[in-house]
């Protein structure tokens, strides 16, 4: 049964629906007919004005306080399929799974030492490391003497990373003599409001060459018997860049390339750890070496979430379909398609705005890439655009715009200010 021309009683609960994640998989259970409760800490959080959205709920904020968020979903009158959002929403959700539960929501997450066995990224390298999958050399730290002692065992530049932050959150280090700084930074970045309640250790990690268009992920979700579901690999296009122009894990604009080696891998790792429910799985290939190195395995759905579910990869409804004891066909195979954030904030347009007055992207391929939206027989996905729900789509892209204008008019009035006043004369 494919579902799409029936009626269904048991609800989605998304989330964090402020989340990128979260807000791109409304419209693959609205089209069905599925009712959607939208929670969200925000009530400015554009999902709310969804035309598919059933109902709305403003939560506490899980960052500040887990068990009343906890206690705040356990009473909620009405239950249903619940999917949880970013890293710091899988790990409460699957400390408190069996509390959750027994309060009468349906949910497909592992346990909490599987899941800290890939989320946590040293964990994740000891357990890659087990099973010969590659992973750039890394090494645990706790302090800068730490460093120091072994930095003449890692190639250079290296980078410094938290073990529990997201990807694009890391320090290079090209001297002995940038260690301090770079370490302080990091420190800072762990301890803030924004990270504390991760609990993040810090790590050093060769830096390896490789070329934008060499990251990769692939995104799966597995079923209650620890079972794949099917697997949708992309490479990147283009991703985002931080202060210093270094590639980060965010997708920018992509296309589905199939990769076996990539599913194989992915499927290897998740089945020796008994994986459950969605993983986000980031690589990148070194053409030198002609090999694929994972980076990071992420308990959840991609930011990115509406670009497989448009392409053919409906991860978030086969997840739903599985907890309601529903069959359901699954593709073998995707067609053709191409993914673009031109409108989000970080996003593509945001992030060339940025980027090529800096020379960190240059400006002829990054206007070639959307000529990839002209190809014939191929499934253009451009976020947050949905057609068929102007109010979200609208609420959305001012949501997301209003920042990016903000600090760009604060920039113009900057840089006008340091200019001489005409007619000034200098002493």
């Amino acid at each position: 049964m494919n579902g799409i021309c029936r009626e269904y009683t048991t609800p989605v609960i998304i989330l964090d629906c402020e989340k990128k994640s979260q807000a791109g998989i409304i419209h693959t259970f609205g089209r069905k007919r599925i009712p959607i409760i939208a929670v969200s800490c925000r009530r400015d959080c554009p999902a709310f004005h969804s035309r598919y959205v059933t109902e709305t709920i403003l939560s506490p904020n899980l960052s500040l306080d887990e068990k009343k968020y906890i206690d705040f979903l356990c009473n909620l009158k009405r239950k249903g399929v619940l999917i949880y959002s970013a890293d710091e929403s899988a790990v409460a959700v699957s400390r408190h799974r069996k509390e959750l539960r027994s309060a009468g929501f349906l949910l497909n997450i592992p346990e909490l030492d599987t899941l800290e066995s890939v989320f946590d990224k040293w964990a994740c390298y000891q357990t890659a490391d087990s099973l010969s999958i590659p992973m750039a050399k890394s090494k645990l730290v706790n302090s800068t003497q730490d460093i120091i002692d072994i930095w003449d065992q890692f190639q250079k530049p290296v980078i410094l990373k938290g073990t529990r932050l997201a990807g694009g959150v890391h320090y290079m280090i090209n001297k002995k003599d940038e260690i301090e700084e770079k370490y302080a930074a990091l420190c800072k970045t762990i301890d803030s409001d924004f990270f504390r309640a991760r609990k993040s250790e810090i790590m050093i990690q060769e830096w390896m060459e490789y070329g934008m268009t060499d990251m990769w992920s692939c995104e799966t979700v597995y079923d209650k018997k620890s079972q794949p579901m099917g697997f949708f690999s992309i490479q990147r296009i283009r991703s985002s860049l931080n202060d210093e122009g270094l590639y980060t894990s965010y997708l920018f604009a992509g296309e589905h390339v199939r990769s076996d080696e990539l599913e194989k891998t992915t499927e290897k790792i998740l089945n020796h750890i008994g994986w459950k429910g969605f993983a986000h799985v980031e690589y990148f290939y070194v053409p030198g070496e002609q090999k694929f190195y994972l980076t990071e395995i992420n308990p959840r759905l991609p930011g990115y979430s509406y670009y497989p579910s448009q392409a053919g990869f409906d991860m978030a409804y086969y997840y739903y379909m599985d907890l309601i004891d529903e069959q359901i066909d699954l593709p073998q195979s995707y067609p053709d398609s191409v993914f673009f954030s031109a409108l989000m904030h970080p996003g593509d347009i945001s992030g060339g705005i940025v980027h090529i007055p800096r020379g960190n992207l240059k400006l002829l391929p990054f206007l070639q890439s959307y000529l990839k939206l002209l190809k014939r027989k191929s499934i253009k996905v451009v976020d947050p655009i949905r057609l068929d729900d102007p109010s979200f789509t609208l609420f959305y892209v001012i949501n997301e715009i209003a920042p990016f204008l903000k600090k760009g008019i604060h920039f113009c009035k900057q840089t006008i200010k340091s200019f001489p006043r005409f007619g000034t004369i200098d002493n």
